[in-house]
């Protein structure tokens, strides 16, 4: 096992080491100018406070005080029920384990959750055979525009673990493994549930499921997809305890941050409508949108590309994605989404391992935007 892991555990421990480092100094001289290293000097919290934005807020509150009960008190206790419990849960274990506040529990977990990400994440590409592919599929996760969440005290870099390795899981044949995996990943973004949904796929597809569809088979299919429906229920089970509402997640959003069902083709008159009115620059959020809005066409391309050429379960993840993410009044926060779906960044992998450019061409293209929005999450704008 030592020998499998050795070189993908160097690049999850070498990537999360660069991209903490460079994002760091991005983040400080962003807010303070080239002046930090004296104020880091005098207050050393800066290092962890420079993070404390947005959505930061609400996980280390449910970390601390939980969920609230059948009649919130404030604003903010009524948009934590938005949130799912794991990520919260596993900053206040690392609380009680060292001590340190929950924003800091919250960076150290995110980091901890980044290298197995990146390892598990290289590990694909080996398992493929295409070595070159999972170098590049990391490299681009790692400049991706919204790539500094995955250090920032949010979710996305657990969702990522998960995930990546509940496929590692199937592809090793402990698909109850890689059911539990699957249920964990949905209590840290809701709508993961779909992994559940792609791993049947992948289990479908597979060469021994396609020689002997049997009982065994069933067997194989449920063991991937029923935690994920019993760990569901269980949370919804609580929520009503809780609340009196089994969807109260459902409720928060759309109350807070106007997240309603509607078909695509409403997004899309939606989004059109502000790109020819120039409404993407209204506003400190609705900039972002127009990251959003290249992030799910891009998705698609991927989407089909990746069932095509990569993996056929690659591509149906992607896909559910897409239509979790579009079939919504609005775009919001797509291009941090976007991270916890790998098959995204082994896609682009496959597509750039193709030509010589084409990997420069898209570092090209995300670097600078990394800067952007990493410059407007510190100073406060809405950046995702």
């Amino acid at each position: 096992m030592w020998r499998e892991w050795q070189r993908p555990l160097a690049v999850g421990v070498l990537g999360t080491i660069v991209l903490r480092l460079v994002a760091e100094w991005v983040a400080l001289v962003s807010q303070f100018g080239v002046a930090f290293p004296h104020l880091v000097a005098r207050r050393p919290g800066t290092l962890i406070n420079v993070w404390n934005h947005w959505d930061a807020g609400y996980y280390a509150s449910i970390a601390q005080y939980g969920y609230p009960g059948h009649h919130p008190e404030t604003l903010h206790a009524r948009g934590s029920l938005a949130f799912p419990p794991l990520y919260p849960a596993g900053m206040a274990v690392v609380h009680a384990l060292t001590g340190i506040d929950y924003i800091a529990a919250g960076l150290l977990l995110s980091t901890l959750a980044t290298m197995a990400a990146l390892a598990g994440l290289y590990r694909l590409g080996i398992l493929d055979g295409a070595v070159e592919r999972g170098r590049v599929s990391v490299v681009l996760l790692l400049a991706w525009p919204a790539a500094f969440f995955l250090i920032a005290p949010y979710p996305e870099s657990l969702a990522l673990a998960l995930g990546v390795f509940a496929f590692l899981a199937a592809r090793s044949e402990r698909l109850l493994l890689a059911g539990c995996l699957a249920a964990a990943a949905s209590l840290t973004k809701y709508y993961l549930v779909v992994i559940a949904i792609a791993l049947l796929v992948e289990v479908w597809t597979s060469q021994s499921e396609r020689r002997l569809r049997t009982v065994r088979t069933l067997t194989r299919l449920s063991s991937v997809v029923v935690p994920t429906v019993l760990v569901f229920s269980g949370w919804m089970i609580y929520l009503f305890v809780r609340t009196g509402s089994a969807i109260s997640f459902l409720h928060a959003q759309a109350t807070l941050w106007n997240r309603h069902f509607a078909f695509p083709w409403t997004l899309a008159h939606h989004t059109a409508s502000d790109l020819v009115h120039w409404r993407f620059l209204d506003t400190i959020a609705a900039v972002t949108e127009l990251f959003d809005a290249v992030t799910v066409v891009l998705l698609a391309i991927v989407a089909v590309y990746c069932y095509l050429r990569v993996r056929k379960s690659y591509g149906v993840l992607l896909g559910l994605g897409w239509c979790v993410y579009c079939f919504e009044t609005v775009l919001m926060s797509e291009t941090r989404e976007v991270l916890v779906l790998f098959p995204f960044f082994i896609g682009l992998g496959a597509w750039a391992v193709r030509g010589r450019w084409r990997e420069p061409l898209l570092l090209a293209l995300f670097i600078p935007c990394a800067y952007f929005l990493l410059e407007r999450f510190v100073q406060g704008r809405f950046a995702g």
